[in-house]
């Protein structure tokens, strides 16, 4: 039966290095994927290489597409907005970045409202609800949502669904979407300390791109990530909407 995989963008920074190759991802998780795909996301992070000068990043830019288009064949998947459709077609890298950075303000404007909260304010929060730190990362992706909804008295009496119910709620219309429900429990869990980032400048904006491959992967088998905290974060959230994708490295750990 032939299987399709969605990829992390770490495994294409370890492609493109030389650390792993396509057969590598075949052996170790799945010799029936007949398919890879890239999102826009991967090319949102493809933005943010960093390079001395513009013949340098334009050197770089490209060997990243071509790393992209020689795993997946130009498999593309869109989300369209405001539709909120997902599909598939043939693209090539090159092209969906030259859609993505047409606004050249719009990253900007994502970094700036993913830092809307700071970590003072996330520690304080962790604080507040007195989650051990240490324990904490030794839940399965069911025993930590039900030890976050036994704090139900600090969410006002509300569940962990029903506190993202309601602030979905304050949103206009069609926020609540999959992958804002999504992002919204990455960063929830993140908050709460549950296989927590590494806080630096660029986390919370890096932690957005996790949560968008997360969610492109829930339309197809694997969602291949040698991130650990983005596959923990992933599997608890694949188990609260009931989502058949498996989270799983590139050496074949779930």
């Amino acid at each position: 039966m032939e299987k399709t995989a969605y990829i992390d963008n770490n495994i294409i920074v370890d492609l493109e290095d030389g650390v792993i190759n396509k057969q590598n991802l075949l052996n170790t998780v799945d010799q029936n994927i007949s398919e890879f795909f890239y999102s826009a996301a991967h090319l949102e992070e493809a933005y943010e290489i960093k390079s001395n000068s513009s013949e340098e990043k334009k050197r770089s830019l490209l060997r990243r597409f071509k790393t992209i288009t020689d795993l997946t064949d130009n498999n593309y998947v869109l989300h369209e907005l405001p539709s909120n459709r997902i599909i598939r077609y043939k693209e090539t890298p090159s092209e969906v970045y030259r859609t993505i950075t047409f606004v050249g303000f719009a990253q900007t404007m994502m970094k700036a409202m993913t830092n809307f909260v700071s970590e003072t304010q996330k520690e304080e929060f962790r604080k507040s609800i007195r989650f051990d730190p240490i324990r904490i990362n030794n839940y399965n992706s069911k025993e930590i949502v039900s030890h976050i909804n036994q704090k139900m008295d600090v969410w006002g009496g509300m569940s962990l669904l029903g506190m993202l119910d309601y602030c979905i709620s304050l949103f206009p219309e069609g926020y609540g979407g999959l992958h804002n429900r999504i992002a919204a429990l990455f960063e929830f869990l993140d908050s709460v300390g549950y296989w927590k980032d590494k806080a630096t400048e660029k986390s919370n904006y890096a932690r957005l791109w996790d949560s968008n491959h997360a969610y492109y992967a829930t339309f197809f088998d694997y969602f291949i990530s040698d991130d650990k905290r983005t596959r923990n974060k992933a599997k608890v959230v694949y188990d609260i909407y009931e989502i058949k994708t498996i989270p799983i490295s590139s050496i074949g750990k779930t």
